[in-house]
């Protein structure tokens, strides 16, 4: 069984909005260090009711910044919820970090205003 290409992109362009702009890297960061360090110790508690919280907030907070289709991930992690699928969580997970890794290392790179 092979396993299906990712099918979420990595955004393009920041938030329009000048206010989520401004905290837009933050954003990221944060999203970073909570799916690095909240998500395995969800895994560890074996949660699903957890799991399903993680990804509604997932998709509450992209939908805020206005990245809806990384919110999508949020609605596929709350689905593997409802049928125990740590395996589906932990993939889309895993996407999701990948993704706010490559916006964290365009954050870092590009010169003030080059993403706008």
């Amino acid at each position: 069984m092979s396993i299906p290409p990712f099918p979420y992109p990595v955004p393009s362009s920041v938030p329009a909005d000048p206010v989520l702009r401004e905290f837009y890297p933050e954003f990221v960061e944060r999203w970073l260090a909570d799916l690095t360090s909240q998500w395995p110790e969800i895994v560890e508690r074996n949660d699903a009711e957890e799991m399903y919280r993680f990804g509604h907030t997932i998709k509450g907070s992209f939908l805020q910044f206005g990245l809806k289709e990384l919110a999508g991930i949020g609605k596929d992690i709350m689905a593997a919820s409802a049928e125990n699928d740590w395996t589906t969580a932990t993939y889309y997970v895993n996407g999701l970090t990948e993704i706010l890794q490559v916006l964290h290392q365009r954050n870092n790179s590009s010169e003030p205003g080059a993403s706008e």
